[in-house]
């Protein structure tokens, strides 16, 4: 197992070679989350090992050679290591599948089965695993997240149902509950989430600003947080499970009502879709192809006074930086979030 300072120094030189080598780089700082123990959330695969006929858990290996079955995980908290062996100790009947797990801050456990559709077909007739699953979590089904209820004794499919299945936190580190769906997005764990967002309040705090956009906001992580510490955000998603989970949200704590205004826009289709950037400034987590075409929206005139830029992959961090010089931004800053130790992937907040 690499040590700490070993695997940052690799994805600090990663970031570097991507930014080029005469691109003066700020130093990094770094926040302290150490190497296990942070997740709470975990994405594996239930298949058939050919071999031995045993249904196995677990993830795909880095060489694509196959499937390597987890008993345990030191990256996993213990309350979610403690699920996962619950839940691998009965397979469903099924080939092959995708399943997210995760624990809530209260302790309660929950699980997204992504089947397909004969699979689940086939679950729902003989509803044995189903019963099990749901007398453990709170079970969803399929890509549109519909929770699993029972009635008269029979499994049926409902509407999403929000739940306090994440947290984040304002600049004195109150917890700040974000409610969503099992298979919806979420950073990793708490903990890891807590040092992501202390790197953002301070950045938001040094650039003086007291207005936000928060592009690609999906639950509102940074939006809860700079509204419970007395920022006004404008905070903007395209998916529509995640625009009605920060709704709920916001509908359960009047407190940051009046901070936040909600909308729903795909920020990659709508051509001269108003962003109002006078006198505030820009917070992007943005999916790993970077911000793409919105950066040209920077060219007509109007600019957001400061851009706080969340990213785990360096590759569109470095482009979307090396384009933001184009438009008189300079990178003043930068963190490094490690919350995917024993990977290539590193958490970046630059300003």
């Amino acid at each position: 197992m690499a040590c700490d300072a070993s695997q940052k120094a690799e994805k600090f030189n990663a970031l570097r070679a991507a930014l080029g080598a005469d691109f003066a780089v700020p130093n990094v700082v770094w926040a302290p989350l150490g190497l296990t123990r942070l997740r709470d959330r975990v994405d594996l695969t239930w298949q058939k090992n050919l071999s031995t006929g045993a249904m196995e858990v677990g993830l795909y290996r880095a060489d694509g050679s196959g499937l390597l079955g987890l008993n345990a995980c030191p990256m996993m908290s213990e309350p979610l290591e403690n699920w996962f062996k619950e839940f691998r100790s009965q397979a469903p009947p099924i080939q092959k599948g995708s399943v997210r797990l995760r624990v809530a801050p209260d302790g309660q456990k929950g699980v997204w089965l992504d089947f397909a559709n004969v699979d689940v077909k086939n679950l729902f007739d003989s509803p044995e695993y189903l019963k099990w699953l749901s007398e453990l979590a709170r079970v969803e089904i399929g890509q549109r997240r519909k929770a699993l209820n029972w009635k008269d004794g029979a499994p049926k499919l409902m509407d999403p149902e929000f739940y306090p299945w994440f947290v984040s936190f304002d600049e004195q580190g109150r917890s700040i509950p974000i409610y969503g769906v099992v298979g919806g997005f979420s950073q990793v764990g708490f903990r890891a989430n807590q040092a992501l967002v202390s790197e953002v309040h301070k950045v938001c705090r040094q650039s003086g600003i007291e207005n936000w956009m928060d592009l690609f906001c999906g639950s509102g992580n940074f939006s809860l947080a700079l509204a419970a510490s007395g920022y006004h955000v404008r905070a903007l998603e395209n998916d529509p499970l995640s625009v009605q989970a920060l709704q709920t949200t916001l509908d359960l704590n009047s407190a940051l009502q009046e901070k936040i205004a909600v909308e729903r826009c795909d920020l990659y289709q709508s051509k001269g879709y108003s962003l109002d950037v006078d006198n505030l400034g820009w917070i992007v987590d943005p999916p790993r192809s970077g911000l793409r075409q919105l950066i040209d929206s920077l060219s007509g005139g109007a600019k957001p006074q400061a851009i706080v830029y969340v990213s785990c992959f360096s590759s569109s961090f470095a482009e979307d930086t090396h384009r933001l010089l184009t438009y008189g931004y300079q990178l003043e800053s930068l963190a490094g979030v490690d919350q995917f130790p024993h990977s290539s992937h590193c958490e970046w907040v630059g300003l």
